[in-house]
């Protein structure tokens, strides 16, 4: 067969009707499980895929809520934009998005709850997020299951609940590159690590990548600073780890939370002679990496992951199931001389 199937040929191929190839793509359509069986098989063979999406111009707005941890504005301001890119281009389709950034505070647990609760009660046909995942948070993801509405995770996860799937950096990778350039940059000896909540999912697996390679090159890793994505306190712990370990060889940052440490290295002469891997690309960032006082960035997409999530959800909204529960982006090293290619407003 010449290019791809459309749903007359499906209907041919397996000796059924266009209403049938339609409910086999239904989950709720009525049709005999080996039929169904045998439409969706030569679908994937032949490459064919139903067009839900002309059938939304008729239909209700698809609304999906985004719920969004407020720390790091380098970092949600990415997510926010790989969102609304997306949403942009699916307007035509009847999609929205609701966007809520939940303050990293007090506050924080009352916003998460009201926006769980208005999805609840049909405030949207799904809903991605990367708050942090209290046995609250995953109590509600779960009641969200029940209630039909999908959820995705993005940057982080929950895999103890019930969501649909997750679009995520391999953190553990990411934890290894960060060791090896320390290594290949010339640091020696003993490295520092300051991290964002170490016993988030995320920051468990990166300590682990980053302290295994740290050992396998010969480095030791004599102090784990938590700044729990608060740049104030990233402040406080850079004065505290150098005061305690005036003679380490490297630093890695593992979250977008680094500026803080940078300013204070750079103050203090330290910039230079201590040999610095940061994480992602933001403006602010790039300059240090510009003129060489960070030797790279392990660069982990967050644009990108949102964008992902938000179509994937789409997806299957409309009918689509996602092809796995996990969608790994692959991180990457970035330094001076490939910056420009990272750098999302110069693309």
């Amino acid at each position: 067969m010449d290019g791809k199937a459309n749903i007359y040929d499906i209907a041919r191929l397996t000796g059924t009707t266009i209403a049938a190839v339609s409910r086999a793509f239904d989950p709720k359509g009525k049709i005999e499980q080996s039929k169904r069986e045998a439409i969706l098989k030569a679908a994937e063979k032949y490459g064919y895929r139903p067009n839900r999406a002309a059938g939304r111009l008729s239909g209700k707005a698809i609304k999906i809520g985004c719920l969004l941890i407020a720390n790091i504005p380098e970092y949600y301001e990415e997510l926010v934009a790989g969102i609304k890119n997306s949403c942009a281009k699916l307007s035509d389709f009847k999609v929205e998005c609701d966007i809520r950034l939940v303050p990293p505070d007090e506050n924080g647990d009352r916003v998460v709850a009201a926006a769980f609760e208005e999805y609840l009660r049909g405030g949207a046909d799904g809903v991605i997020t990367n708050i942090k995942y209290t046995a609250e948070a995953v109590r509600y993801i779960s009641l969200l299951a029940d209630a039909g509405i999908p959820c995705a995770t993005v940057t982080s996860d929950a895999p103890e609940s019930r969501r649909l799937f997750s679009v995520q950096n391999d953190f553990v990778t990411a934890g290894r590159m960060a060791a090896q350039l320390l290594s290949l940059a010339g640091a020696t000896g003993s490295v520092l690590l300051f991290t964002g909540e170490r016993d988030s999912y995320v920051q468990r697996h990166i300590i682990s990548g980053f302290s295994e390679e740290a050992a396998e090159d010969g480095l030791s890793v004599i102090g784990t600073y938590d700044t729990s994505d608060d740049p104030d306190l990233a402040a406080e712990y850079a004065e505290r780890a150098f005061s305690e370990h005036p003679d380490c060889a490297g630093i890695y940052i593992s979250t977008a939370n680094s500026l803080p440490v940078i300013g204070y290295m750079k103050k203090h002469g330290l910039a230079g002679r201590v040999k610095i891997i940061a994480s992602d690309v933001f403006p602010g960032l790039s300059e240090y990496i510009k003129n060489g006082t960070v030797t790279a960035t392990v660069y982990q997409n967050p644009y990108g992951q949102a964008k992902t999530a938000f179509e994937k959800l789409y997806d299957h909204i409309t009918f689509k199931k996602p092809e796995k529960q996990i969608f790994t982006v692959v991180p990457q090293a970035v330094m001076k001389s490939n910056l420009h290619l990272y750098e999302r407003n110069s693309q």
